[in-house]
């Protein structure tokens, strides 16, 4: 708790958010006989947006040191993440991937090692082909390591608010050139579409971490925003307001679309990545 650092209230939004996705998986209301009420559950998993969001936050807030680009530094950073991360994930998909090829669930050993390295290395969460293999929710850790492989760089070059939306342009830029390629040149699902790149990759999701660094350098007195200051205590209120908000948009538009997800539209994808992060 000395920890300057360590901020308890995290801890809170992330059971929260965890329990807002556990219901999205579990969703006990009937498609049938209770289709609205089902419909708003499947909307729960939105909530992933604050765990980027968060992340955002607490790597630039605890290592915004790195921007020095000081070799002892970033050595202690990458060994930080590397440690906290890819241990019990190459476990647990060394596991999964074990009994999986036991049971058959793979075909072939050859097409068992193929996933396996796509999983351990991350790189199916590129791919719409592949990224629910093995552990499926583990696509998004290709979003998150990809953001903490970047974040020394990012943060040196966005002391300022203008530079961190430059950023911003320039990820979305360059997501919408790598689909553009490989939707000309396909390749085993990797930027099979704009929503996939949108929803699922890093260059999608960039504001969402923007959002949490912008926080992070509120908080750090390095940036500074006379609206927040003006709103105070009543930003609370607001965020809730713009959260419940959102949900009612997915709803409507995963109602309007009959789609499962509302952000495999691109109103729903809008919502999603770009109003519930603030």
């Amino acid at each position: 708790m000395k920890d300057k650092s360590f901020i308890p209230a995290l801890t809170g939004i992330r059971a929260l958010c965890v329990y807002f996705i556990f219901f999205y998986h579990l969703n006990f209301f009937s498609p049938e006989k209770e289709p609205a009420l089902h419909c708003i559950f499947d909307q729960f998993y939105t909530f992933l947006t604050f765990f980027f969001v968060l992340s955002g936050f607490v790597i630039c807030h605890k290592y915004y040191g790195i921007s020095s680009l000081k070799k002892k530094d970033l050595y202690n950073y990458f060994i930080n993440r590397i440690s906290r991360v890819f241990p019990i994930l190459i476990l647990l998909i060394s596991i999964t991937f074990l009994l999986g090829y036991r049971q058959g669930l793979y075909g072939s050993g050859a097409n068992t090692v193929k996933l396996y390295l796509l999983n351990i290395t991350l790189f199916k969460g590129f791919s719409s082909e592949y990224y629910l293999t093995g552990i499926g929710p583990s696509w998004s850790m290709s979003v998150e390591e990809l953001f903490y492989t970047l974040s020394p760089l990012i943060f040196l070059y966005t002391k300022k608010v203008s530079s961190l939306i430059k950023f911003v342009l320039i990820f979305y830029g360059i997501g919408i050139l790598l689909t553009f390629i490989f939707t000309q040149h396909p390749f085993e699902g990797f930027f099979s579409s704009y929503i996939f790149t949108g929803y699922t990759t890093f260059f999608g999701r960039i504001f969402e971490f923007a959002c949490g660094i912008f926080l992070a350098m509120l908080v750090k007195e390095k940036y500074q925003s006379r609206l927040l200051k003006k709103i105070g205590a009543r930003s609370l209120y607001i965020g809730l307001i713009i959260i419940v908000i959102s949900i009612a948009l997915l709803y409507s538009v995963a109602q309007h679309y009959q789609a499962f997800h509302a952000h495999d539209t691109w109103p729903g994808l809008a919502v999603n990545n770009l109003l519930m992060p603030v």
